[in-house]
């Protein structure tokens, strides 16, 4: 560091000539009015590096004019040399700029410089944290394993993904280590032992359907939706499909319906009592399927039983498949009976985690009629396999790691 003592008449011009011989890297060590002459004192200093260039090699002892000589500072234009016919002041702002471009460049690689080293602490700690957690959970799921199975690492990871398609963790651990007690006895894949194991549990319809089917399920669940594209499916299958509304409350529902009826060539007849509704199973009485169209409150009240006994119909529950587990067996459970022919679930393009719906087979056993895999019709809507469930269920944990 370089320390100098500068005097003059006053405090300001003093301040200039430190400006001037240190730059403004200068600091301020203390300051002090002479007795004698009554002229500022003041002793600054400057790291060698904050030194303008042209002042870092020049020899600590050769005196500054006007430095304790009792002569006034010299002025800007006259501080330092200038080139010949360069207009006073020119050669001291161009310094001046330097100076602060170059403090400018060193502030702004440093600013550079604490970012990096910021955004690779983030990463590290981030990086770290996530060991841990990993370890946490692994040391967590090892434990919720019987003993035999605690060491075995591709259990334990085939576990983890078990749940985090939401199925519930006892019942996870059940097909994990059925899948492998497989495994072990047969020396298969464990993953397609677990598919060997679940495939069971999804039961799914089979046959014809009957001729006239209700569409029941809780509010947004899709019941018009899928009504379309099943009648666009018998369409398909060469059979001559009719529709029967009962949903008049909601607004524009009826209108809907007939208007993809016109679309379809199918005929659309709107109801609010059992006797309209005799009256249009007469009227749709050469169709080979008649689709009826249920409103929200036929499915919560007792109006479904009312319209719908005797008339030789068969329900299809329709189930969107992002709800939870225990919604999804309530409707169920509320629903089911002697007239419930299956289950449609839908949106199952909306949801990642189907380990619910999985929930629900293993609970109530229900057997599936048709999935919905997202708008197109009739292409996304298909008859229930198995095999198509187990895709659905396992690729996006699978594909997480």
């Amino acid at each position: 560091m370089r320390i100098k003592r500068f005097t003059a008449k006053s405090l300001p011009e003093v301040i200039q000539q430190i400006k001037l011989e240190f730059g403004m890297g200068a600091v301020i060590l203390s300051q002090r009015e002479n007795p004698e002459n009554g002229w500022a004192e003041v002793t600054a200093g400057v790291r060698e590096e904050d030194l303008p260039e042209n002042d870092r090699e020049k020899p600590p002892d050769i005196p500054e004019p006007g430095c304790q000589s009792g002569k006034p500072a010299p002025s800007p234009e006259t501080a330092r040399p200038v080139s010949p016919g360069t207009p006073p002041g020119t050669g001291f702002k161009a310094y001046q700029k330097a100076v602060r471009e170059s403090r400018k460049a060193k502030s702004n690689s440093e600013a550079e410089e604490g970012a990096g080293l910021k955004a690779e602490l983030k990463e590290t700690v981030n990086s770290g944290i996530k060991e841990i957690r990993e370890l946490i959970l692994n040391l967590a799921h090892r434990q919720s394993l019987s003993e035999k199975w605690r060491d075995q690492a591709e259990l334990i990871k085939l576990y983890r993904c078990l749940l985090k398609t939401s199925l519930e963790p006892e019942l996870a651990r059940d097909l994990a280590e059925k899948a492998a007690e497989s495994s072990a006895a047969w020396g298969g894949d464990l993953l397609s032992q677990l598919r060997q194991t679940v495939r069971p549990l999804v039961k799914c319809r089979e046959g014809a359907l009957p001729r006239i089917l209700a569409i029941l399920g809780p509010s947004g669940s899709g019941k018009t939706t899928v009504l379309v594209k099943l009648a666009a499916l018998a369409q398909k299958r060469a059979l001559k499909t009719a529709a029967i509304t009962l949903d008049t409350l909601k607004l524009g529902a009826a209108g809907q319906l007939a208007q993809y009826a016109r679309i379809m060539g199918m005929g659309v007849k709107a109801c609010q009592s059992r006797a309209e509704f005799d009256e249009a199973r007469e009227i749709f009485g050469s169709a080979d399927l008649i689709l009826v169209d249920t409103s929200t409150r036929d499915f919560l009240g007792d109006r479904k039983s009312a319209l719908l006994e005797g008339a030789e119909a068969q329900t299809l529950l329709v189930l969107p498949a992002n709800l939870k587990s225990e919604d999804l067996i309530d409707i169920y459970q509320r629903t089911a009976g002697p007239d419930l022919w299956g289950l449609v679930l839908t949106k199952l393009d909306e949801t990642r985690t189907l380990g619910s719906l999985l929930n629900l087979f293993i609970k109530v056993s229900p057997a599936l009629g048709f999935f919905s895999t997202g708008p197109r019709i009739p292409e996304d809507f298909i008859p229930a396999q198995a095999d198509k469930f187990l895709d659905l269920w396992l690729r996006p944990p699978l594909e997480e790691g």
